[in-house]
């Protein structure tokens, strides 16, 4: 591996959320690595310390996710709120992974209590995790918190893929298909047309210009057949549907793993339902007539 590894760490600190777009620009532009076991990328972290919600880029994500107005600030726009964060580690020097085309594959957000518009947070992001994985590249863990003064509020890890590979690809194991057919005690089962143009909009709504979302042309740079949908706006759009089941002031838990991209243009189905123990929700996001799973999740209390 060329340029070594981290001698110290490396905190980013910055007065306002960085711009995406000049960040992207760097990720794409800087000298590309192999990361080994000893990158160190644990060593990189990022913060601001004083960050409000714009009210119309906050109504804005609500109309491209169809996520109703409570009052609140929806559990998953902090994810948004904290992507500049993320985007500036992934555009450090010593990030030693290709920076575009990141797969998002797993998030878990666990909401403290629920942030109102009109309060300051801090936010904070860093480096949790790197590995192999043989099959499908490097996986890379990223944290995240926000507080309200000294108050932890919201706090999420999210797990992305970088599909470099070193070796002989190994042969991948095809899981069985889920069954077809609706979960019995499904309290939300809707149809959703998901247009060509969705990356773009979520995009413009979020600072989230990586290519493999934008255009089938600049997707297949990436080995994608037609631009894919943001696993943020999919996992958004399905707490569209969840989140009148929810007192969403209090303490919630969401996790969501991400299975299979959604292509755009296509049509998903979303259903959620009363989890098995009563304690929550369980979430899913699949094609039309449910033998692929885009999304699978869920919302817990307390």
């Amino acid at each position: 591996m060329g340029g070594g590894v981290m001698s110290k760490p490396e905190t980013m600190h910055f007065d306002a959320l960085p711009a995406l777009g000049p960040l992207y620009v760097r990720a794409a532009t800087r000298r590309r690595r192999t990361p080994c076991a000893e990158t160190g990328l644990e060593a990189l972290s990022a913060g601001v310390d004083r960050v409000h919600v714009n009210p119309e880029e906050l109504q804005a994500y609500r109309r491209v996710c169809g996520i109703a107005d409570t009052g609140t600030v929806p559990l998953p726009y902090l994810q948004v709120l904290a992507a500049p964060l993320h985007a500036a580690i992934i555009a450090h020097a010593d990030f030693a992974l290709p920076a575009l085309g990141l797969v998002h594959l797993e998030n878990t957000m666990v909401q403290h209590r629920a942030l109102h518009p009109e309060e300051a947070i801090a936010l904070s992001a860093r480096v949790l995790e790197g590995r192999w994985d043989e099959r499908l590249g490097y996986i890379v863990t990223l944290g995240s918190e926000a507080r309200v003064g000294q108050e932890l509020v919201w706090e999420s890890e999210l797990t992305a893929l970088s599909p470099v590979r070193r070796g002989k690809k190994r042969a991948t194991k095809k899981g069985e298909a889920p069954p077809s057919g609706e979960a019995p005690g499904t309290r939300v089962s809707v149809m959703v047309d998901v247009p060509e143009a969705q990356g773009r909009r979520y995009a413009g709504v979020s600072g989230d210009y990586n290519p493999i979302h934008l255009h089938a042309l600049t997707a297949r740079a990436f080995g994608f057949p037609r631009a894919i949908a943001h696993g943020m706006w999919t996992l958004s759009r399905v707490w569209a549907e969840a989140q009148p089941l929810l007192q969403t002031e209090g303490e919630l838990r969401l996790q969501a793993r991400f299975r299979k991209p959604v292509m755009l243009p296509s049509r998903i189905w979303i259903g959620v339902r009363e989890a098995a123990d009563g304690e929550g929700l369980e979430l899913c996001c699949k094609s039309p007539d449910l033998s692929k799973t885009h999304l699978e999740g869920s919302v817990t209390r307390g």
